[in-house]
C-alpha cells in the first residue's frame, strides 16, 4: 500500500494521501515503527502537493520524532530536509534552517554526497530569501560541485536552475540565461519530471520579465503551462497562472490580469489552497483597482482581511489593513480609513515592523489632512519621515555590506580559479600553458574590474548625482602626468584608475558622508576610513588599472609634509600616483559646489594649492598643475570652463549609451532634498541603473548587434565549455555551420538594408526550429553557427528537416530566393576538439555550396536552393 502510494504520488496525490494514511494506520497498529515513519513522510509530500502545509509539515514533524526513537539515522535525515522544504513554503525560516544544518551534518557523517548538496541547496534558498546573495551562491557552488563529483545528473539540473534564478536576482542576465539552458538540457535527457521541466520554463520566463521582454516571457510561462498541464499538479499549475498574471498587470493588460487571477481564486478555493487563494485574492484587488472600481476591490481586500485573520496570519492582516485604508481614502470614507489605519499602526508597533509603521503613519497623515486635522497631520508625517530615515539607514547598510561580501566571495573565486589554471596548465606543454593562463588572467580582470566599477558607481552617485567629479579627477590627473613626462600608456592608465580614488566612499554612512555642517572629530575619523576600505576592496587586483586604483585610494590623502592619512607617509615615500590625484582631486573639489562649501574661481583654487605646496602637496607636481591650468593663452577660468564642457559632453554621451537620462540627472540634482526624503526609492532606481549598464556591457561583448544571437565570441567560449563538458560527461556534440548564399544579391540589388532584414529573419526562423536542440549563433557577416548537444550523425535527417523548415519561414517572410548552405561534424566519432568540430563543420559547408554552385550552373532553370 505504501508503495502504491508513492507511485501516484506525482500523478494524484489525493489518492497518495488516502493510500498514505492507511497504510500509517497499519503501522500504527503492528507497531512497525520504520514503516509508520516512511508512511507519515508520504503522507506529508501528499498534503504538500495538496498545497496543505501546516498538515503537511506537522506530519513531517511526527516522523522525525518516531526516527529519533530507534537507531535509523537515513530516516532522519529525510524527514529534516521534507520538514526545512515545507517550513520554508510557509515562511519559518529560522527552524527551516535549523533543520538543514542538523541534515548536512548527518549526511557528512553518513557520507551521502546527495543529501549534502539538498541540504546545500534549501540553504541556498533561506540566504536568497533574505537577499544574503553572496551566501546563497557559495552554497549552490558547492552543491553543483558535488553532484558533478557523483554525476547525479538529475539533481545537477536543479541546482543549475536555481543558480540561474540567483543570477536573475543579482543582474547577471547573461549568466542566469547560460544555467537556465544548461539545466534545461539535462531535464530534457535525463528523464525528469514535468514539474522540475515546468519550473526551468517558469524560470526563464522570470528571467525575459525581469529584462523587460515581455513577449518572450509570456510564451516561456505558456510553455511552462502546458508542461505542468501533464500532470494533476494542480498547485504548480495555479503558480504558474499566478506569474501570467503578473506579468498581465506589468503590461498594463489589466483586465488580463483581473480574468486570470480570478480563475486562479475560483480553483484555489475549490482545493483548498489558501496561500495561492490569498496572493491571488491580493492581485485581484490590484487588478480591480487599475480598473478604476474600488469599491469592487474593496470587497476583494475584505476577503483577503477575513481569511487572514482566520488563520492568524499578521503580517498579511497587516498588509491588506494599508491597503484598505489607502482605497477608503480614495471613497472619502475617512472614518474607516482612520479605523484601519489604527488597527494597521497598533499591529506594526506589535510585531516591530518599522516600514508598516511609517506607512501607517503616512496613511493617518493623509486622513487628517483630508479632514482638516493638520496639527495631527505634521504629527504622523514628523514620525513618518523619521522612521523612513531609521528604515533607509538600515537597509543602506545591509546593502553595502551585500556588495562587499559579493565583492569578497568573487575575489576568492577569482583567486582559486586562477590557482585551478595553473595547475592543470602546469601538465600542458608551456606555449599552450602560457596562451591559456594569459586567457583566463583577462577574463578573471574583467570580472573584478566590473564588481568594482559597480561599486564605484554607487559610490559616485551617493555623493555626486553625475559622477562627473571622477571623470574630471581622472582628466586632471593624467595632464599632470602628461606634463610631469609620464609614457602616454601610463598616463591613460592613470585616467581610468584615478576614477576609482572614492571607491572606499561606499562603506561610509550618508549621515556623515552628505552632512552639511562640518564633521565632529569622531564623523571626520570615520570619513578618514574610506582611504583603507577603497584599497581593501580593490585589493588583490591583477590588472595594472586595479593595482594602481589600489595605490591611490590609500595614498591621495597623504600630505607631503607628513601630516595626511592614513598611514603619516612623508614626501618620496607617498607614490607618485598618489601625490599627483592629491592635487587632482583638491583642484576639483575646490572648483565645483559641494552640499558643505560654495565653489571658488580657478584663480582662487590654484593659489591655494600653491600655497601648499611643500607642505600638503609634491613641490614638483605643484608646479606641473600650474603650468597646465594657470600658464594657458586664454582666461584660466574660460580655460577650465572649455575643459569641463568638453568632458561634460563626453560623459552625457557615454552615459546615454548606457541609459542614463539627462532630464533624471538634473531633476535629482535640483531636487536633492527631495532625494534625502525618498532614499530608498531612488536608490532602488540607482541599483537597476546599474544592472543595465553592467548588463549591457557585458551583453554586447557577448551579442551579435543586428540579430540578438550570440556572436563569435559567445560562440568560441560556449564551444569550449560544451566540449569539456561533453567528454566528462560522455555524450555526444555536433557543430552545425551554415552560410546564407543569397545575401550579396540581395544586397547588390535591393540595398544592404534589405540584406539586414534578411539575416534577422533567418536569425529567428534557426532560433524557433533549434530551440530544443541547442544555440544558435552568428559569427559574422552571412555566416552562421549551431553548438548542438546530444547530437550526432544519426541525427543528421532531422537536422536538415529543420534547416530546410527554417529556409521555408524565411521565403515566407517575404525573401522567396533565400538559400542556405550547411555542414555539420559530430564528436567523438568525427573529431576529438572543438577546433576539429569547427573545421570538418566548415569544410562539409563549403562542400556543399560549392555543389549547389555547380547545380545552378548545370541548370540555370533549376529552383533548387
Amino acid at each position: 500500500m505504501l508503495r502504491e502510494s508513492e507511485a501516484c504520488l506525482a500523478q494524484a496525490p489525493q489518492e497518495a494521501s488516502r493510500l498514505a494514511q492507511e497504510a500509517r494506520t497499519l503501522a500504527q497498529l503492528h507497531q512497525v515503527l520504520s514503516l509508520e515513519v516512511q508512511a507519515s513522510f508520504t503522507l506529508a509530500r501528499a498534503l504538500h502537493s495538496l498545497g496543505q502545509l501546516g498538515e503537511a509539515v506537522q506530519m513531517a514533524q511526527a516522523g522525525v520524532g518516531l526516527a529519533s526513537t530507534f537507531d535509523e539515522p537515513t530516516l532522519r535525515l529525510e524527514g529534516l530536509r521534507l520538514s526545512a522544504t515545507i517550513l520554508r513554503e510557509q515562511g519559518d525560516l529560522n527552524q527551516a534552517s535549523s533543520y538543514l544544518d542538523e541534515a548536512a551534518l548527518l549526511a557528512q557523517q553518513a557520507n551521502l554526497p546527495a543529501a549534502e548538496a539538498d541540504c546545500l541547496n534549501q540553504q541556498a534558498g533561506i540566504h536568497h530569501s533574505r537577499a544574503e546573495y553572496a551566501q546563497a551562491l557559495d552554497k549552490l557552488t558547492k552543491a553543483l560541485t558535488l553532484m558533478r563529483i557523483q554525476g547525479n545528473q538529475v539533481a545537477e539540473a536543479n541546482v543549475l536552475n536555481n543558480i540561474g534564478i540567483l543570477r536573475t536576482e543579482l543582474g547577471q542576465y547573461p549568466l542566469a540565461l547560460e544555467a537556465f539552458l544548461e539545466a534545461y538540457q539535462l531535464y530534457r535527457h535525463e528523464g525528469h519530471s514535468p514539474r522540475n521541466r515546468a519550473g526551468n520554463l517558469a524560470s526563464i520566463g522570470n528571467l525575459y520579465m525581469e529584462m523587460g521582454n515581455f513577449q518572450q516571457a509570456d510564451r516561456y510561462y505558456e510553455l511552462a503551462l502546458a508542461e505542468i498541464r501533464r500532470t494533476q499538479e494542480r498547485f504548480i499549475e495555479l503558480q504558474i497562472l499566478q506569474l501570467i498574471a503578473e506579468l498581465a498587470f506589468k503590461r498594463q493588460d489589466y483586465a488580463r490580469a483581473r480574468d486570470t487571477h480570478q480563475g486562479v481564486v475560483v480553483a484555489s478555493k475549490e482545493l483548498g489552497l489558501e496561500r495561492i487563494l490569498l496572493t491571488s485574492l491580493e492581485g485581484l484587488a490590484k487588478a480591480q483597482m487599475a480598473l478604476g472600481e474600488p469599491q469592487v476591490a474593496t470587497q476583494t481586500l475584505l476577503e483577503v482581511l477575513e481569511l487572514a485573520r482566520s488563520k492568524d496570519w499578521r503580517a498579511t492582516v497587516l498588509d491588506v489593513l494599508l491597503s484598505l485604508g489607502e482605497v477608503c481614502v480614495e471613497l472619502k470614507d475617512l472614518r474607516q480609513a482612520q479605523e484601519y489605519g489604527l488597527e494597521a499602526l497598533e499591529l506594526s508597533r506589535q510585531a516591530e515592523r518599522k516600514r508598516s509603521t511609517y506607512l501607517a503613519h503616512r496613511l493617518l497623515a493623509r486622513v487628517h489632512r483630508a479632514s482638516g486635522e493638520y496639527l495631527q497631520a505634521i504629527e504622523h508625517l514628523e514620525e513618518y519621515h523619521r522612521l523612513e530615515r531609521e528604515v533607509f539607514n538600515e537597509e543602506s547598510e545591509r546593502q553595502r555590506q551585500t556588495l562587499m561580501n559579493h565583492l569578497e566571495l568573487e575575489r576568492v573565486r577569482n583567486e582559486a580559479e586562477s590557482l585551478r589554471l595553473r595547475t592543470e596548465l602546469e601538465r600542458q606543454a608551456r606555449e599552450e600553458a602560457q596562451a591559456k593562463v594569459f586567457q583566463r588572467t583577462q577574463e578573471l580582470e574583467f570580472a573584478q574590474l566590473e564588481i568594482v566599477s559597480r561599486l564605484a558607481l554607487a559610490a559616485e552617485f551617493r555623493d555626486d548625482a553625475t559622477g562627473e567629479h571622477t571623470y574630471r579627477v581622472g582628466r586632471n590627473a593624467a595632464m599632470i602626468a602628461k606634463e610631469l613626462g609620464w609614457p602616454q600608456h601610463e598616463v591613460e592608465t592613470l585616467r581610468l584608475a584615478a576614477r576609482l580614488h572614492d571607491v572606499g566612499k561606499i562603506g561610509i554612512p550618508d549621515a556623515i558622508l552628505l552632512k552639511r555642517d562640518r564633521l565632529t572629530v569622531g564623523e571626520y575619523e570615520l570619513m578618514k576610513d574610506h582611504t583603507t576600505i577603497g584599497a581593501r576592496i580593490l585589493s588583490g587586483g591583477r590588472s595594472k588599472i586595479l593595482r594602481l586604483a589600489e595605490e591611490i585610494a590609500l595614498s591621495h590623502h597623504e600630505h607631503f609634509d607628513g601630516s595626511g592619512y592614513p598611514r603619516g607617509l612623508v614626501g618620496d615615500s607617498i607614490p607618485m600616483s598618489g601625490r599627483i590625484v592629491a592635487v587632482a582631486d583638491v583642484l576639483d573639489a575646490l572648483t565645483h559646489e559641494r552640499p558643505y562649501k560654495r565653489a571658488w574661481s580657478v584663480a582662487e583654487a590654484l593659489a591655494e594649492i600653491k600655497r601648499q605646496s611643500g607642505r600638503q602637496f609634491d613641490p614638483t607636481v605643484v608646479e606641473a598643475c600650474l603650468a597646465v591650468f594657470a600658464v594657458v593663452t586664454a582666461d584660466v577660468e574660460e580655460h577650465m570652463q572649455r575643459l569641463d564642457s568638453d568632458l561634460s559632453l563626453s560623459v552625457q554621451l557615454e552615459k546615454a549609451q548606457l541609459g542614463w537620462v539627462d532630464e533624471e540627472i538634473e531633476q535629482l540634482k535640483q531636487n536633492f532634498e527631495q532625494l534625502l526624503a525618498e532614499r530608498t526609492r531612488e536608490l532602488e532606481q540607482a541599483r537597476r541603473e546599474a544592472q543595465v549598464l553592467a548588463r549591457r556591457m557585458e551583453m554586447m561583448a557577448h551579442t551579435d548587434v543586428l540579430t540578438g544571437l550570440g556572436n563569435r565570441r559567445a560562440f568560441e567560449s560556449d564551444l569550449e565549455s560544451e566540449v569539456a563538458r561533453a567528454q566528462r560527461v560522455g555524450y555526444s556534440l555536433s557543430v552545425l555551420a551554415l552560410d546564407v548564399d543569397t545575401l550579396k544579391q540581395l544586397n547588390d540589388s535591393e540595398g544592404h538594408e534589405r540584406g539586414d532584414a534578411l539575416l534577422r529573419t533567418f536569425a529567428q526562423a534557426m532560433q524557433e526550429c533549434f530551440f530544443e536542440l541547442g544555440r544558435v549563433y552568428r559569427i559574422g557577416g552571412d555566416e552562421y553557427a549551431a553548438i548542438l548537444p546530444y547530437v550526432d550523425a544519426r541525427h543528421q535527417a532531422e537536422i536538415l528537416s529543420r534547416i530546410e523548415t527554417a529556409i521555408l519561414n524565411t521565403k515566407s517572410q517575404g525573401f522567396p530566393t533565400a538559400s542556405v548552405s550547411s555542414g555539420m561534424a559530430s564528436m567523438p566519432d568525427e573529431a576529438t576538439s572543438d577546433g576539429d568540430l569547427v573545421r570538418l563543420s566548415d569544410q562539409r559547408m563549403y562542400q556543399d555550396k560549392l555543389e549547389r554552385r555547380r547545380a545552378r550552373e548545370a541548370n540555370p532553370n533549376s529552383t533548387r536552393d
